[in-house]
C-alpha cells in the first residue's frame, strides 16, 4: 500500500472568497499532488461567502455524498481559514462527529479577526457597497446564498467568543491546527492586507489571520515554509512555492495515516 493512502478520504475545505472557481481552483495543484500518491482527496464546494451555518449545512451534504461514494463511515477533513469554522459548527451543531475522523485547521481565525470586526465600524454605505457587488459576484460564480455581512459578523472577535463557547469540540474527533507568519509580505496581492493586519492584531500574522487566533485544539506551531494565506490553498504563488505547500500537505496527510485516520 502506498504510504500516503490514509484509512478515510479526505476532503479539503475553502475559507472566504478562494472557492473552487471554473476559471482558477483553490487548492490547485495540492488536490492532484495528493491523488497522484494515491490519497482519495475531494474540493468543498460549499459558497465562497456563505454564513458558517449555511457553509456548514453545505459542506454536511457533500461530505455524506462522498462517504456514500467512498463507502466509508467517516473522513478527514483539512480546512483552511473560516472554512475550519464551517466544519467546527458541521461537526458539533449538525450531529456529524460520528462521520469525522479528524478536523485539521490551517491559519483558521478561532478566536476571531480584529480585522473583521474593524471593518464592520466602516460607514453603513460603503458596507453595503460592498456586500451588494460581493454578494452579486459570488451569486454569478453559483453561489447559493452569498452574504458578506454575516461573514463580517460570523468573523468578528466579539462573535467568535461567543462561537467557542457553544462550539466545543468532540471527543470522538481529533482536532488539531497549524499557524503561519511572515516576515514580510512576498506577493504583491498581500501587501495591504499584511500590514493592516499586523497593525490591527498587534502580532504576527499570514497576512489575515494572526498566529494566536490559529491555535485550536493540538496545535502544531507554523507551517512549514511559513506560507500566506493565500499560498498555503494555492491560490496564487510561485512554482517552487507551490511545491513546497504540497509537499506540506503530502506530510500532514502521512501523519494522519500513522494516527489511524
Amino acid at each position: 500500500m502506498n504510504k500516503y493512502c490514509t484509512k478515510y478520504p479526505v476532503i479539503l475545505v475553502h475559507g472566504i472568497i478562494a472557492k473552487d472557481f471554473s476559471f482558477y481552483r483553490a487548492f490547485r495543484k495540492i488536490k492532484d499532488k495528493l491523488a497522484l500518491n494515491h490519497v482519495h482527496v475531494y474540493i468543498g464546494n460549499h459558497d465562497g461567502i456563505g454564513s458558517i451555518e449555511n457553509n456548514a449545512k453545505q459542506l454536511k451534504a457533500q461530505i455524506i455524498e462522498i462517504l456514500k461514494t467512498e463507502k466509508v463511515d467517516k473522513i478527514n477533513i483539512i480546512a483552511h481559514s473560516k472554512g475550519g469554522l464551517d466544519s467546527r459548527y458541521m461537526i458539533s451543531k449538525l450531529d456529524m462527529a460520528k462521520h469525522v475522523a479528524s478536523l485539521t485547521t490551517l491559519s483558521t481565525p478561532h478566536h476571531g479577526s480584529k480585522l473583521a470586526s474593524n471593518l464592520l465600524k466602516l460607514p453603513k454605505f460603503v458596507i453595503k457597497f460592498l456586500c451588494f457587488w460581493s454578494n452579486l459576484f459570488f451569486k454569478i460564480c453559483k453561489d447559493k446564498n452569498p452574504d458578506l455581512l454575516a461573514v463580517g459578523k460570523d468573523l468578528s472577535y466579539e462573535s467568535m467568543i461567543e462561537f467557542n463557547r457553544e462550539i466545543v469540540n468532540n471527543k470522538e474527533v481529533f482536532y488539531q491546527s497549524y499557524s503561519s507568519s511572515l516576515k514580510n509580505k512576498r506577493q504583491f496581492i498581500m501587501f495591504v492586507p499584511y500590514y493592516l493586519t499586523k497593525f490591527i492584531e498587534s502580532e504576527d500574522t499570514d497576512g489575515l489571520v494572526s498566529v494566536s487566533s490559529s491555535v485550536w485544539g493540538n496545535y502544531k506551531g507554523n507551517t512549514d515554509g511559513n506560507f500566506d494565506h493565500i499560498e498555503i490553498i494555492a491560490f496564487f504563488g510561485q512554482k517552487k512555492r507551490i511545491e513546497k505547500v504540497s509537499e506540506f500537505y503530502l506530510k500532514l496527510v502521512e501523519e494522519l495515516k500513522q494516527l489511524g485516520f
